[in-house]
């Protein structure tokens, strides 16, 4: 195989972001943002066979944006089309900056449509420049792959101590895993790596365009890597909540640079292997939707999560549980979008997974804020990695446990309780023995 590697900038221009043109996404606030702190980008990996076959190309897309909806995607589906490539040869995923563009969405449909007070109409001229740049991404990656020499890779993991937690109880166990994957063609070295947390380091206060810590991280590892991309992991419950010492840019260089140390000094003492096989398939299975609440339960849900938030504060509760009780706040006003605008979800939610395979590394592609607590027995019995936020985005795929508690994911989620464990159960099958 032959690898191929480009980055494009995404950021919005200047003068759409100094006439307030560019809403922030994410925290469920409106925001526009007032500059930029640091650019933003699309980056694309390109796979191909030696012999050229162009059914054997795989790419890998990654976007410094919250997540894509069908608006999207289907723009940059029938993109690729041009350069030869199906939708079953690309995997799209985001790496979840909440300090990324909005207004990029079609509010009127899909996963969407509960958000529509949030998000409004889509921002034509954002949504033109993340595609025609991811497009422009995906096809500078698939000459250069054409025109490198055969690959070789390098594969480590290992554990990442201290950057997310479960961002309700530090205490439960999360996926602190990190994989790190190095491409060598052509003395040229593109560095793949996989974790999950939310990048929250910087929160709804910030009005600054930035890819929060990934794109800290990025700065620091390009230093050695010709190329590098971040794929964010099962990351739904998984934030720095508890973790950053602070919500400001320097916090995230701190982050940038203990996941950057981390994934060199795991890649030192891998040895060097030929790229053999890249293969991406993708499956389809149905998941039970939530059913949508009535308005005048939904609005009781909020005046009591409002009460109880309040009255935390008066008597000067913890952080932590100030923190959570702002959180159900969250889900409830989620709940109540739900049930103003939510109405005509069917009974039943196809969703489209992904399967990579590089050599002898597995990656699960899903389209959800999947839950580590979800993920962390597949990868245990398969050693697996999860990619999440991949191509159109499904929403929370919450435990059983976070619709019990009323946990703001869960009231937020599209997809009825127990679907998660579901979810992850019928995907057993499709991975092979664990591999060391």
């Amino acid at each position: 195989m032959r690898a191929g590697f480009s980055r494009r900038d995404i950021t919005p221009p200047d003068t759409l972001v100094a006439s307030g043109g560019v809403p922030l996404a994410g925290y469920g606030v409106t925001r526009a943002a007032a500059g930029v702190h640091d650019r933003l980008y699309a980056r694309a990996l390109a796979l191909s066979p030696v012999k050229g076959r162009a059914s054997g190309v795989v790419v890998l897309l990654v976007l410094d944006a919250l997540y894509l909806d069908g608006l999207c995607m289907d723009a940059i589906y029938r993109g690729v089309a041009a350069f030869g490539l199906t939708p079953d040869q690309l995997l799209v995923n985001c790496i979840h900056t909440h300090s990324s563009f909005g207004g990029i969405f079609d509010a009127s449909k899909g996963v969407n449509r509960a958000m529509t007070a949030l998000l409004g109409a889509a921002t034509p001229a954002l949504v033109d420049l993340l595609v025609s740049e991811s497009l422009a991404a995906i096809k500078e990656a698939i000459g250069n792959a054409e025109n490198a020499p055969e690959a070789s890779l390098r594969a480590a993991r290992g554990e990442l101590e201290g950057l997310g937690s479960n961002r309700h109880d530090p205490k439960i166990e999360s996926d602190g895993r990190i994989l790190a994957l190095e491409l060598i063609c052509g003395g040229r070295k593109i560095l793949l790596y996989n974790l999950s947390c939310h990048p929250t380091v910087m929160n709804a206060d910030n009005l600054f365009l930035s890819a929060d810590f990934p794109g800290a991280a990025a700065a620091e590892l390009e230093r050695d890597f010709d190329g590098v991309i971040f794929i964010n992991g099962a990351a739904g419950d998984m934030s720095t909540r508890f973790t950053r010492r602070e919500s400001y840019f320097t916090e995230c260089a701190r982050y940038g640079k203990i996941m950057a140390e981390r994934a060199g000094a795991l890649l030192q003492n891998a040895p060097e292997r030929t790229l053999e096989t890249a293969s991406l398939d993708y499956h389809t299975l149905s998941l039970r939707a939530a059913a949508v609440p009535g308005e005048k339960t939904a609005c009781a849900g909020l005046d009591g999560a409002l009460q109880n938030l309040e009255a935390l504060k008066a008597e000067n509760a913890g952080a932590q549980k100030i923190r959570v009780a702002e959180s159900l706040v969250e889900g409830a006003r989620m709940n109540l979008l739900r049930a103003r605008y939510g109405g005509d979800e069917a009974e039943l939610v196809n969703v489209r997974t992904g399967i990579v395979r590089i050599n002898d590394i597995t990656a699960l592609c899903v389209p959800f804020e999947l839950f580590s607590t979800l993920a962390l027995p597949l990868i245990r019995k398969t050693n697996c990695a999860v990619f999440g936020y991949a191509n159109e985005y499904q929403g929370y795929l919450a435990d059983s446990a976070a619709h019990d508690n009323g946990d703001y994911e869960a009231l937020s989620s599209r997809f009825a309780r127990g679907e998660g464990e579901k979810y992850i159960t019928a995907l057993r099958n499709c991975f092979p023995a664990k591999t060391p």
